[in-house]
Parts: structure tokens; C-alpha cells; sequence
């Protein structure tokens, strides 16, 4: 079959899934809703597209790196299934299933749901699922961008698409998008892992949706001198109602030098889980406690959207045999209230 022309494929089986209905696509492949036969589960099916050589070398990227996707098991990390091709040449990569949007869609769509309090929750999931991939595979991302985010419609709880699926540390073969690219990416100086490279990004990322503008903008060699060479105007001068500490935070994460960025995710989680808390005390969030790594802290992600009041315990659930004697204590005043009456 063509192998640029995936429309009206619904009912198509692929790799033991059905088909369902068409979600997208996008310069890479056209993804589907799909539905896994042998579990009834509820999957995403990307079709890629294959035309020349340069899609043959991406595809073929894919699905070396899937080996390792498939490892990675985090709750804010959308997951990879499978990747293979089938019978008839059609090249495919199975995932998770989000029902959510891009928060590329939510910054251009509606940028008013982005509040300082889900930047800070979503930084403080993000930075904990990217230390995970780092510490316990040594996998980074090459690509963060805000169409590589997904926010999930129930919650609002978001999740990283696409990690571990590019080639981690050799320059030549990662696909990196330039309004986000860090200077030694650019100068392709980070033929080893480095997950400071991805923090450049990231920082670049919330100081575009902090005030409405990415750092660095104009044509591409605009783009590309501006990160190799300009020092972006400070964020709080850019957005003044923004919170001093985390705006400083994020200006230290886009540093031309990756030796005065943060030394890693877990430096950059920590900052924003300490300012989420000090800007909304806990006593007002439902607080998850997740695994991280071997060896690492656990997370402490506050509940951004279904903020509760944790209900605590009474005195008597503490100290169950305090119940009794208090309840005798309760009796024996009655009785000595109604012997006075009749006295």
C-alpha cells in the first residue's frame, strides 16, 4: 500500500490491533485510536510515514530505540508498546492511549487555563519523570516541546510523549526542534548523554508559556544565533506578576553554559515542588507520593485540578481505648446529675 497515504484505514488490522478512528497526523505519521484484540485495551497505533532515505533512517532509529522505550514505566511517561512493521510494508509504533490534548494545542487554544499553579504542578511531573528515565536508564529526551506534552482532559495530570524513542547523545541522528535547542545541541557538541541539554529545553519551554513568547524568535538563523549567542531578557521583566524565585529558577535553566544550568532533574524538581508548596500550601492539595528511581528521593506531586482537603484522624482513631472510659465518664456524671435531683 502507499506508504504516505494512511486515511480511511478504520477496522485495518495492525499488529493485533483494530483500527478505530484517526486522531491525527503529523509530519512523521498519522496516528489512530485502536483497540488491542487479545486485551480489549485501548491503544494509540502511529502509522509512519516512509518516502526516501532520511524516513527510512528515522524509522529505523524507532525502532532500535524501542527496545529500551518499552522499559520505561512512569505514571507521567505516555508508553511505548511495540514497534514493528507489518506484512505488507506499513511501519508502526504502538503507545499508551492519552485523552488529552498537546499542550502545544492548550497554549495556542486556550492560554488562560495556564495558570503559574499548573506550570508549577506539571514542571514538578515532568522534571520527576525525566530524572526516572535518567537515573535509572540513562535515557534523555533530544526533543521536549510543548507538542511532546500531553495533558490529560481528566485531571489535567501530564505526560511525556516520544521519550526514548530518539538516539540519546549522538547529534547527528536526533531530531531536535529549533526553537528549543540547546547551544551545544546546535553546535552538536553533546555526543555523550547529558540531561542538562534537555533542561535548556525545558527552561525554554515554560519561559514561552510563563509570558506568551519564546526567548528567541524570528527566522530560523535568527533562532539559532539568538541561543548560540544573545542573553534573552530576564522573565520576571517579561511577565512581572510572576513568582521571583521560580522566574529566576527558569532564567538559570536556559544558561548559555550547561555548567550554570541545574546539574539535574531532580535539582529541577525539587525547586518546583518547593515553590508549588510555598505558593500553595499542602494543607489545600491531595499530596501522591511516587516511586522514583532506585536509589532516588520519592516525588511529592500535588494534585493540581482535585485539590482536597486531606480528611485526618480523630482522636479516638488514634487511641481506640480512650472510648470507653470516656463513655463510662459520660454515664456516671448523668447518674450523679439526677441523685442530686433527688436529694
Amino acid at each position: 500500500m502507499n506508504s504516505t497515504d494512511f486515511s480511511n484505514l478504520a477496522g485495518r488490522d495492525i499488529a493485533g490491533c483494530e483500527l478505530i478512528r484517526e486522531l491525527g497526523s503529523g509530519s512523521s505519521g498519522t496516528v489512530y485510536l485502536a483497540k488491542q484484540k487479545h486485551s480489549d485495551r485501548t491503544v494509540a497505533c502511529k502509522l509512519l510515514y516512509l518516502e526516501n532515505d532520511e524516513d527510512r533512517h528515522f524509522i529505523d532509529s524507532i525502532f532500535a530505540c524501542s527496545v529500551n522505550a518499552v522499559k520505561l514505566d512512569h505514571p507521567n511517561i505516555v508508553r511505548t508498546r511495540t514497534a514493528g512493521t507489518t506484512v505488507d510494508g506499513v511501519n508502526y509504533l504502538l503507545t499508551e492511549f492519552v485523552d488529552g490534548a498537546p499542550l502545544e494545542q492548550l497554549r495556542t487554544g486556550n492560554p488562560e487555563l495556564i495558570s503559574e499553579k499548573f506550570l508549577l504542578d506539571s514542571a514538578t511531573q515532568i522534571a520527576g519523570a525525566l530524572d526516572y528515565a535518567w537515573s535509572k536508564f540513562k535515557i534523555i529526551h533530544g526533543d521536549i516541546k510543548p507538542g511532546n506534552i500531553l495533558v490529560r482532559t481528566l485531571d489535567r495530570e501530564v505526560k511525556i510523549c516520544d521519550l526514548g524513542l530518539l538516539k540519546s547523545g549522538v547529534s547527528e541522528d536526533m531530531m531536535v526542534t529549533p526553537l528549543y535547542a540547546a547551544p551545544e545541541v546546535i553546535r552538536q557538541e553533546n555526543h555523550t548523554p547529558d540531561p542538562r541539554s534537555d533542561i535548556y529545553s525545558f527552561g525554554v519551554l515554560l519561559y514561552e508559556l510563563c509570558c506568551g513568547e519564546a526567548p528567541f524568535q524570528g527566522s530560523l538563523e535568527e533562532i539559532l544565533a539568538g541561543h548560540l549567542n544573545q542573553i534573552p531578557v530576564p522573565l520576571l521583566e517579561k511577565n512581572p506578576d510572576l513568582d521571583p524565585e521560580m522566574a529566576n529558577f527558569i532564567d538559570r535553566m536556559i544558561s548559555k553554559s550547561p555548567a550554570d544550568r541545574p546539574a539535574g532533574w531532580q535539582e529541577v524538581r525539587n525547586n518546583f515542588g518547593g515553590i508549588r508548596k510555598r505558593l500553595y500550601p499542602p494543607a489545600n492539595t491531595v499530596l501522591n507520593v511516587t516511586g522514583d528511581a532506585a536509589g532516588a528521593a520519592p516525588v511529592v506531586a500535588a494534585a493540581s485540578w482535585t485539590d482536597k482537603l486531606g480528611k485526618q484522624p480523630g482522636i479516638f482513631a488514634k487511641y481506640p481505648l480512650l472510648l470507653p472510659g470516656f463513655l463510662l465518664l459520660v454515664i456516671a456524671a448523668a447518674v450523679a446529675a439526677i441523685l442530686i435531683q433527688l436529694l
